[in-house]
């Protein structure tokens, strides 16, 4: 059954008007029109025909982009069942890892270079401190997942990280006896040293506002009070079978920033939807923002071409 409203929809109708005052890149470009012309006859058609009684169905060909929420479902499915054969029978634990709202206006400008740090410094971190013999003492396997976005669109840069709930150590299985791998706290300050000794190392593209960050005395001191701040991570101990993770895992991996059931109503250039509200005991609430404010919002999370949103390491890393 259709939606009755859709991302499509909206893009469809107020799209014209929002690219004549809104500058896009080629990545924005290319998913803009990808999600305008999925399954429209723009983009062709094929025939389906029943073997038993021969008769036949037109239906329009799919973008296929990732950030079409019409095309993930297909997405999902082909990627739960190629994963499957990698799944280990142990448990897993489910980590956060956050950066601080400060440094989103430079992450927006250097999106392929932030991300790949992002993903660095938490692998790195989860790794390291499994390493450790003090916590697990074994090489662990990790399946990372990039979302950018918050409840609301908002950008919101972290990673998704599911990590088996033990390792290898000289060829042999280590098992993880507890309800948690490491501390949180212990994580939190080992990943945020990480993320920031990277950050000092790239060669940032920069607004004029914040040019001057490009001197490292200035950039040091702008990074200085992130150091004292708790980052916000975050482990959830192991939950349900093995078998259920993959399910879990391609949950998270094939979100979008919305999707098109939460979107209530769109009207009189608006658009109503229905968010989740964390620091409220996760209540549901509505939100309304004009329809300019939701294309810009969606855009803002689209990846750069040929970025990896989800990344393996540690024994489940393909080397190994």
């Amino acid at each position: 059954m259709k939606n009755k409203f859709t991302i499509q929809d909206i893009f469809q109708t107020y799209g014209d008007n929002y690219i004549k005052s809104h500058k896009l890149s080629k990545q924005e470009w290319k998913v803009f029109n990808s999600i305008r012309k999925c399954k429209t006859k723009e983009l062709g058609t094929h025939i389906f025909t029943c073997e038993e009684c021969g008769e036949q169905f037109i239906g329009y060909n799919s973008c296929r982009n990732r950030h079409c929420p019409m095309c993930q479902f297909y997405a999902k499915e082909k990627w739960i069942n190629n994963e499957e054969g990698y799944l280990l029978n142990c448990p897993y634990f489910h980590i956060v890892t956050t950066v601080p709202a400060k440094l989103n206006e430079i992450a927006l400008y250097n999106k392929k270079n932030y991300y790949k740090i992002l993903f660095e410094a938490t692998s790195e971190a989860i790794l390291e401190l499994a390493d450790d013999p003090k916590w697990l003492g074994a090489k662990v396997g990790i399946t990372s997942i990039l979302h950018t976005w918050g409840q609301t669109m908002e950008y919101h840069p972290h990673i998704h990280s599911i990590v088996t709930g033990g390792g290898l150590k000289n060829n042999k299985w280590v098992s993880c006896d507890k309800d948690y791998l490491f501390k949180v706290q212990v994580l939190g300050s080992l990943f945020r040293g990480k993320f920031l000794s990277k950050l000092k190392s790239l060669d940032l593209k920069l607004p004029k506002h914040l040019e001057y960050l490009k001197d490292i005395k200035e950039l040091n001191k702008f990074l200085e009070p992130l150091y004292k701040e708790n980052w916000v991570t975050y482990i959830e101990p192991p939950k349900g079978k093995p078998e259920n993770v993959i399910e879990y895992i391609g949950r998270y991996a094939f979100r979008i920033a919305i999707s098109n059931e939460r979107i209530l109503d769109v009207s009189n250039e608006q658009v109503t939807f229905e968010y989740k509200d964390y620091k409220d005991n996760s209540k549901i609430k509505q939100m309304n923002i004009s329809v300019y404010e939701f294309i810009r919002r969606f855009l803002m999370h689209v990846l750069p071409d040929n970025f990896t949103k989800i990344k393996h390491y540690g024994i489940l890393s393909n080397k190994n």
